[in-house]
This record gives structure tokens, sequence and C-alpha cells, in this order.
């Protein structure tokens, strides 16, 4: 069921008083920023910080959880996310690529609402980063925001700048072989767009991943098999008929 207008704008306005910090009850760090967040909102949006807040645990005693090993840009990402439904934390009159060349590349825009401000070729690796996070703290509907905007933007011209090589090099640094959310992005770009190759940046971090190329092969042979297959009948004798 849809919020009406006036709903809506009620819950925005709360969740943007609670980001303040009013009424906190927990405290997450990162680096050297700290949020004073509150657990009837961050538990319920993430099972890692839910099982951290029970009583068993030292956070739930000290009320601060701490990352210390998390990219600070991400984390503020993620907790921005909850609060707002979208990231970056940047004016929401700021626009990326245009409504009109979504629109012909075939992106709704709905699945944002009319908010397209993260989809600039410079926040890729921040999606890379948000994608990441939201896998390993169970955010719900951060990994696919993320990894929809990751898509859009490697789809709509990003697969030749320098950010994209960042951001496949990330991609696959920190994801396991089975996640193909966004490793199976960047392989259908680079087979998508060939001049991306011409870029010495893309080949120069394409060397240091064997498996990104293993994987481009295997995208291509299966594309071309596919193609042989629509292109050639099939032969009769694959049909198990022998001539007598």
């Amino acid at each position: 069921m849809r919020l009406d207008e006036t709903t809506n704008h009620a819950l925005q306005s709360a969740l943007k008083k609670a980001e303040t910090g009013l009424y906190s009850d927990l405290k997450i760090t990162c680096g050297d920023k700290q949020y004073q967040v509150h657990k009837a909102i961050i538990c319920p949006r993430s099972p890692f910080f839910g099982v951290a807040c029970q009583n068993h645990f030292r956070e739930s005693q000290s009320n601060i959880i701490n990352l210390p090993e998390d990219d600070p840009e991400a984390v503020d990402s993620m907790i921005y996310y909850i609060y707002n439904g979208y990231y970056p934390k940047i004016d929401p009159g700021t626009h990326g690529i245009s409504k009109d060349r979504l629109a012909v590349a075939g992106w709704k825009l709905e699945k944002f609402g009319e908010f397209t401000g993260g989809l600039q070729v410079k926040f890729l690796v921040l999606h890379a980063k948000a994608y990441a996070l939201a896998e390993k703290y169970e955010v719900s509907g951060l990994k696919e925001m993320a990894q929809r905007c990751f898509q859009i933007i490697s789809n709509c011209g990003g697969s030749c700048s320098k950010e994209f090589a960042q951001a496949f090099d990330f991609v696959y640094t920190t994801t396991i072989d089975s996640d193909r959310g966004l490793r199976d992005v960047v392989v259908q770009a680079l087979h998508d767009n060939p001049r991306a190759l011409d870029e010495e940046h893309i080949r120069r971090a394409m060397r240091l991943r064997p498996d990104l190329m293993y994987d481009l092969v295997l995208y291509r042979c299966e594309k071309d098999r596919k193609k042989e297959k629509v292109r050639r009948p099939r032969p009769s004798w694959m049909d198990g008929t022998e001539a007598s």
C-alpha cells in the first residue's frame, strides 16, 4: 500500500529529525566519524546490528558499535540510506544521467524515485563499496540499489572511465566468485563496449585481474555459441539417426 503524500512527508520529516541524533540510543563509529543512531531504525534494516544490540553482546551494554575495518565513505552512505532511502548524501537537486537518456536505455526511474544525482561516473567506486557493505551487514534494499546504480552508469558510458577500472578492481577483490551481482555487470559492460579495451587504464587494471579476463572469455564464448545455434540448423546425426 502506498503512503499518501501527507503521510509520506510526515514520515520523511520524522526521519530527518532522527538523523540529527535526537533521542539516539546507539553510537556507530568508523574512523574519525561518529553516528548517533536509533536502534528502532537501524536494527530492523540490518540483522547484523540487530544481533549486536542483543543482551549477550558487549555492544548492547556500551551501546557503541565500532566498524574499524570498513570504508568511512561507504559507512556514511549506508547510514544515510537507512534513514533516507537513497544515497549518496548530495543535494537532491543534483542530476547525473539525464532522464531522457535513462528512458532511451530502458531504465525505469521509479526504481529510484526521481533522484538521479547518484548516477554519476564519479560514484562508481562508491556504489561498489556500498554493495559490499550491504552484503556484509545485510542491509535490505541497499545492495539492490547499489547494483542497479552501478549497472546504469556502466552501461551508459561509464565503462571507459578510470573510475570503472578502479571499481571493477574493487569488485573482484571484495566479492566471492559466486556473488555475480556486480561481476556480471562488469563483464557485460566490457563485452558490450569494446572501445573500453582501447583505454590503457582499463587494460592495465585487467592485467591485474586474470579472474575478470577469464570471466570475459567465458562470456564471449557463450555468446558465440548462442549465435552459432541460431545460424546453423541441427544436423540429423545429432538426433540419433544413422544412415542404413
